[in-house]
């Protein structure tokens, strides 16, 4: 049976979002050593392929991280402000301090891993670190 142009396309697009000679082989009805030579005679369509493949992923996963930096610096200021109202409050002895204010320091830590600044300044979380450096031990 000969193979057509939209049979290597369709191989090259198979082959790019990461399938294996076998399952293609399987797939399209194709010998391993048949899809092994056009490897060889299309790598050039299959390297821009992979390439696009790979670029399309990237871009999903700058989405993804945005959305994740912008839930994390959302629940680091709603974190910040909850904290910042029952100090103002003077609620500190009615609930647990050390747990709000240890899940505001672990949010910035990941918003700075997350965003890979190397320390980000809250002017909140300064004057958080030192109201609290009474009550709480802060690295």
């Amino acid at each position: 049976m000969t193979k057509t142009n939209e049979d290597i396309q369709k191989f090259i697009v198979l082959r790019a979002s990461g399938l294996s000679y076998d399952k293609i082989a399987q797939e399209m009805d194709t010998s391993k050593p048949t899809l092994l030579k056009w490897a060889k005679e299309f790598q050039r369509e299959l390297d821009e392929a992979q390439f696009f493949e790979l670029q399309d992923i990237m871009s999903q996963y700058g989405i993804m991280r945005r959305s994740r930096v912008e839930v994390l610096s959302e629940s680091l200021q709603v974190g910040l402000l909850e904290l910042r109202s029952r100090m103002q409050a003077g609620k500190l002895s009615e609930l647990p301090t050390d747990k709000l204010l240890n899940l505001v320091l672990t949010l910035e830590a990941r918003l700075e891993r997350e965003t890979g600044s190397r320390r980000l300044e809250f002017s909140d979380s300064r004057n958080l670190d030192y109201a609290f450096g009474a009550f709480v031990d802060v690295d």
